[in-house]
């Protein structure tokens, strides 16, 4: 075993560590080895106070998501953390949140979790509370609305509770999605532009887009698969956008109260499209990317199965129903 020796040690330390060492029954050297190793066993930058007021601007985050439709989760405090992370004394959990006593690195992991907050920001100080992730939809309109769902694609079940489409106000038009569950949200950043601000590939991938739509309108009126899930889009303005983002703010409190404007049931549907007028240029928007998908024979045949209900997912989703009747 490797030894270290270390000279001119304060006279108050050294009187600490034998009072500690004489009330545990131990030597000094022994009481110093569990003291070092108490403190090589903390991640590196866990200070008392910064943990405290992490944990602090985590309860209040969490706090202000119980706005969320979804959300079935009592008020923040001690004593509900306490009992979440399974920790017998509340005083203690009020300590950690005073900065009087510090929690272990699983005990932080638990609170994060129970917060929906990153365990990396909570415990490190590393990132932001909440992650905005990057995705693509596929393109394929079955695989999109399962993608969407975030359904299994064997069982077809699924656990979101709520799906929201939130477009960024201006002629531009970026795309963001949210996904929401009892106990989380989930930010995603889309390349998608929703508007004729596109390129050609763009353009392609938002026509593929409508198709997609299409078919998970489909689904949410008139299929079992998700009959609890609430499916919204919005128009946020530039600084609500960013901050949907920046992952400083809880997802479920910058939507709750947001008009809901359905122009993603509209975008797609020729019958609808043309009695609205959600932004400058909509209905030529609209009325191109139709058009577009008319013109193309592979395009039209999915819209064609998925208007007459022929599309391979709705005969899927049909199959399964039928079967857990027979089952049930």
């Amino acid at each position: 075993m490797s030894s270290l020796t270390i000279r001119n040690l304060d006279d108050t330390l050294i009187n600490a560590l034998k009072r500690k060492a004489g009330a545990s029954a131990r030597s000094v050297e022994a009481e110093l080895r569990i003291a070092l190793k108490a403190w090589a066993d903390q991640p590196a930058m866990m200070q008392i106070e910064a943990v405290s007021q992490r944990l602090q601007q985590a309860i209040a985050l969490a706090e202000n998501g119980r706005v969320s439709d979804f959300s079935t989760r009592p008020p923040y405090s001690a004593a509900r953390l306490a009992d979440a992370i399974g920790e017998d004394q509340v005083t203690l959990v009020a300590q950690w949140i005073e900065g009087i006593a510090e929690p272990s690195l699983s005990q932080l992991k638990a609170i994060a979790n129970y917060c929906s907050v990153s365990p990396d920001w909570l415990v490190y100080g590393e990132g932001t509370p909440y992650l905005c992730e990057y995705d693509r939809i596929p393109e394929n309109a079955g695989q999109g609305a399962l993608w969407l769902l975030d359904a299994d694609p064997t069982t077809l079940k699924t656990h979101l509770q709520g799906l929201r489409f939130i477009r960024c106000a201006g002629e531009r038009g970026g795309l963001l999605l949210v996904k929401q569950w009892a106990d989380k949200d989930l930010v995603i950043r889309t390349p998608y532009v929703v508007s004729d601000d596109t390129g050609g590939g763009g353009r392609s991938s938002l026509r593929n887009l409508t198709q997609v739509w299409h078919l998970l309108y489909r689904i949410y009126g008139e299929c079992n698969l998700a009959p609890d899930i609430v499916i919204t889009s919005h128009i946020v303005s530039e600084r609500t956008y960013r901050q949907l983002q920046d992952g400083w703010h809880n997802p479920s409190a910058l939507i709750h109260g947001l008009p809901s404007q359905p122009w993603w049931e509209d975008i797609w549907d020729s019958n609808e499209f043309a009695r609205s007028n959600y932004w400058p240029g909509w209905n030529k928007l609209c009325a191109g990317l139709y058009e577009e998908v008319s013109d193309s024979n592979r395009e039209a045949n999915i819209r064609e199965l998925i208007e007459s209900g022929e599309h391979p997912l709705l005969k899927e989703i049909e199959n399964a129903a039928l079967l857990r009747r027979v089952v049930s």
